[in-house]
């Protein structure tokens, strides 16, 4: 076809067009329907008709999504027209063997009527396919006539590639394994300007799974070499040509399988074995007809998934892409030689490079426990990367300097991207440094700013800020200096170094809060141990109401100085609205907590026995002025043991329910037996474990919804149950002490007749005149009656008489031990002089007494 012509309109009202494809022209297989079409001519112009072939050639009134669109693909002349009137009976123009030419020129489209297959011989006009194909004819490669201008054939390689379903790579077996003559040149560049077309919406679209079917049809194959072993030739090269491809950032970790699949179909000779050639194309034609056989071909992620309007906008877009974008412009071959120059060149300087990086870099050791003087290894960096550059601009200079200014940056982010890995880790041990002096730091401040009386939570402000900014300026200058000049990014790091100096900064604050909590605590706890000792010993009816105000005065007193005008608490540690607000919520309920400890520790189940005791003691021992009560009588010891009981048991009411004097109980702020509650605001952790969410804690919380919550009432301080157990032991231990007490005065009152003392007057009239008479003995008796009177007025006869007895029990006891001291051990002497003086045997005596003392002793 002539470059004069202009790109051919379909004509449907003309019955008879002149004969051939290729100029132009089309042979129609009906009177209303052309053979083919031309989409691109050698203008690189697109046809808009398209759309208006495709819906008059079709069959079906709507095509949708219902076709197929095969292209075509090889050099110039190994027969593809054929191969695609054979397979797909369309009525491509083919080649005059007689003399070999260009027959395709630009890129045609014809209409499928018939797969050619095993099947049924049927003619076309009674099988029509289920789906509409689509056949696209791409003018050859390497042909004569267009000599080294090969920028269209590479352009029309990369349409089809780009719009079709299925490409058909056409190639003789004795191409396979050559570089140029099995078309891998070509492949490359398509592949490589593909790769930038369609790579960034397979990184954007995760679901994009479209591929491309390339089908490589070898023609002439005589079966020496097993089908097998040419695909696994072919797959081999393939996956070479992708590795060496210059692929953008964003796509290099894409892979070959991700854009194609690969497969495979032999042709006999047409021309030698023409039988076997047809049925080999009839074959192949079973792949696409037949969804059942295991090597069909229309898989459903080949299909574009665009009705086929869409589709001829989408080629008209991908052909203005290919052709207009300077950015996507096919290298020639000059181009081709630099860049296969440039990267000789790259690999070796990078070779070199590599070699110096093990033996300068690698070889030391990167470790916490190393200081590194970080400006030193950036000059390292430094040089080794201009050392290389240099190198590589001598050499590779001369070629054409956009391919030589491509593959320098292409070495440049090589060299990045080594030292990257490096950079890397030397980041990570700078980071962990940094955060381990920033906590010394502020630690030894802290301590300073203390020692000193000036640690207000202002000074503490200001510590963290002049440390946190002295820190991320020491950082940003180490990294900047191994940063190759910014070229590696070290935000990342600079981010996660702010993030963990955060979260000192917080775990600092925690500590401080927790710190306050705890001191306020012990000054509440103690505070309220007096309190509640003093109030329950001795409790009135306003007691609860007293130790409640004390509550809430030693609750309200270390947090008034840090409330804000709005309600609000401000611990002036810098921390958040919501840490502060947590931690004065935790100290309330820390606080209710030790309330409660505090009563209970106070008023136990023991502790309730002791104080009724006490007080029963107290009463029932001992009278107003202190001394101790001696009971004369039965009666007495009644009066009283009842007194101290009613006294005792009177507490009971008090220590065993928290009731203010308006009968109200006393109801905490907080539900201290809430279990989330609990775990939130009592755990070890303290503070730090408050500020943090309870999520963790529930899969535990659905197990405790399976167990019984003990029930607890923060105003009853003794249950009905510890409380009915404390009296029946109070009752028995004091009824213990009423019939101890009784027995001791049955024990020392003698009860003498009266008639008694009528007979000792009578009998001892005289005697008593005497001592009358008698000055002395009068005296006395004056004397020891006035004692008497006065013991007796003193309520000390009692006492008195107890001691005088006990002095005539220990006389009796003494003067036993004395006499048993001198008959048993002395009876040896004494047994010898008792018989000498008796004249009798003296071993005789000496064993009675001896039988003396062992009965005595028994």
């Amino acid at each position: 076809m002539s470059d004069e012509l202009a790109l051919p309109p379909p004509s449907l009202d003309e019955e008879i067009i002149s004969t051939t494809s290729s100029s132009s022209s089309f042979v129609p297989v009906e009177s209303h329907i052309q053979d083919a079409i031309q989409v691109i001519n050698e203008r690189k112009e697109f046809n808009n008709e398209i759309l208006e072939y495709i819906n008059t050639a079709t069959p079906s009134a709507e095509v949708g999504n219902n076709y197929h669109i095969i292209s075509v693909f090889g050099s110039q002349s190994t027969g593809k027209s054929t191969l695609l009137n054979k397979l797909f009976n369309t009525n491509f123009d083919v080649m005059d063997e007689t003399n070999r030419q260009q027959t395709t020129k630009g890129i045609w489209m014809a209409y499928s009527p018939h797969i050619s297959s095993t099947g049924a011989q049927v003619t076309p006009q009674k099988q029509q396919l289920k789906e509409n194909v689509f056949v696209m004819d791409v003018e050859g490669t390497d042909g004569r006539e267009r000599g080294e201008d090969q920028d269209f054939e590479r352009k029309a390689a990369l349409f089809a590639l780009s719009t079709s379903e299925i490409l058909i790579i056409n190639t003789w077996e004795t191409q396979i394994g050559l570089y140029q003559g099995a078309n891998m040149g070509l492949l490359k560049t398509v592949f490589e300007v593909n790769l930038s077309l369609f790579g960034k919406s397979k990184v954007n679209n995760a679901s994009n799974d479209h591929k491309v079917l390339l089908l490589f049809v070898i023609r002439d194959h005589i079966g020496v070499t097993p089908k097998e072993s040419l695909a696994a030739t072919v797959k081999q090269d393939l996956q070479k040509i992708w590795e060496s491809l210059n692929k953008p950032s964003e796509v290099a970790h894409l892979k070959f399988a991700d854009f194609f699949d690969v497969g495979f179909h032999t042709l006999s000779h047409k021309v030698l074995q023409a039988d076997k050639f047809l049925e080999d194309v009839s074959l192949l034609g079973d792949k696409l007809v037949d969804p059942k056989n295991p090597e069909y071909l229309f898989k459903p992620y080949y299909h574009h998934s665009i009705p086929v309007d869409g589709w001829t906008m989408y080629a008209e877009q991908c052909w203005e892409q290919i052709d207009n974008n300077k950015d996507l412009d096919l290298p020639t071959q000059q181009i081709l030689v630099a860049k296969f120059k440039c990267d000789e060149i790259l690999n070796g300087v990078y070779e070199e490079f590599l070699d110096k990086f093990r033996g300068r870099v690698l070889s030391q050791e990167i470790s916490n426990e190393v200081e590194v003087d970080y400006k030193e290894l950036g000059l390292l960096f430094t040089d080794l990367q201009h050392d290389t550059i240099e190198d590589y601009d001598i050499s590779a200079s001369r070629y054409n300097k956009n391919v030589f200014e491509q593959k320098r940056l292409v070495l440049l982010g090589k060299i990045t991207e080594k030292f990257k890995e490096v950079f890397d880790q030397h980041m990570k041990n700078l980071t962990s440094s940094t955060v381990k002096q920033f906590k010394e730091k502020l630690t030894s401040k802290r301590k300073r700013a203390a020692n000193a009386s000036t640690g207000s939570a202002e000074s503490f402000i200001n510590i963290v800020s002049e440390t946190k900014l002295s820190s991320i300026q020491e950082f940003t200058q180490k990294a900047k200096f191994i940063s190759l000049d910014g070229k590696l990014d070290f935000k990342a790091f600079e981010n996660k170094l702010n993030t963990k100096l955060e979260e000192v900064v917080s775990g600092q604050q925690v500590s401080e809060l927790n710190n306050f909590i705890n001191k306020a605590l012990k000054k509440l706890s103690s505070g309220m141990t007096k309190t509640v000792a003093a109030q329950l010993s001795e409790p009135e009816e306003h007691s609860w109401d007293a130790i409640l105000g004390v509550f809430h005065s030693l609750v309200d007193e270390p947090l008034k100085k840090f409330e804000t005008v709005d309600g609000k608490y401000d611990f002036q540690l810098g921390a958040s609205d919501e840490l502060n607000s947590i931690t004065a919520t935790t100290f309330k309920f820390k606080a209710w907590t030790k309330f409660y400890d505090v009563v209970r520790k106070y008023v136990s189940k023991e502790n309730l026995l002791t104080i009724l005791k006490d007080r029963f003691e107290t009463k029932f021992r001992y009278d107003e002025n202190g001394l101790p009560k001696l009971y004369q009588n039965v009666h007495e010891l009644g009066i009283s043991f009842k007194e101290a009981k009613e006294y005792a048991l009177k507490v009971v009411p008090f220590v065993s329910f928290a009731k203010l004097s308006n009968s109200s109980a006393i109801l905490p702020e907080f539900d201290i037996f809430d279990k989330k509650l609990k775990r939130k605001y009592n755990n070890s952790n303290g503070l730090s474990s408050a500020a943090t969410t309870i999520e963790q804690h529930v899969s535990e919380d659905e197990d405790d919804d399976d167990e019984e919550d003990e029930e607890n009432t923060f105003s009853e301080i003794i249950n009905e149950t510890d409380k009915a157990a404390v009296l029946a032991k109070f009752k028995r231990e004091t009824d213990a002490v009423f019939v101890e007490t009784n027995r001791s005065i049955v024990q020392h009152i003698t009860q003498i007749p009266y008639y008694i003392y009528l007979i000792i007057v009578l009998l001892g009239w005289n005697e008593f005149m005497a001592v009358i008479r008698n000055p002395f003995t009068f005296s006395l008796a004056l004397i020891f009656g006035a004692g008497f009177y006065v013991m007796w007025t003193l309520n000390l006869l009692r006492p008195a008489s107890i001691v005088a007895q006990k002095m005539v029990d220990e006389c009796i006891l003494l003067a036993k031990e004395k006499f048993r001291e001198w008959v048993v051990d002395e009876h040896q002497t004494h047994g010898r002089n008792l018989g000498k003086i008796s004249g009798g045997n003296e071993s005789e005596e000496e064993i009675e007494l001896d039988d003396l003392s062992r009965t005595n002793s028994e």
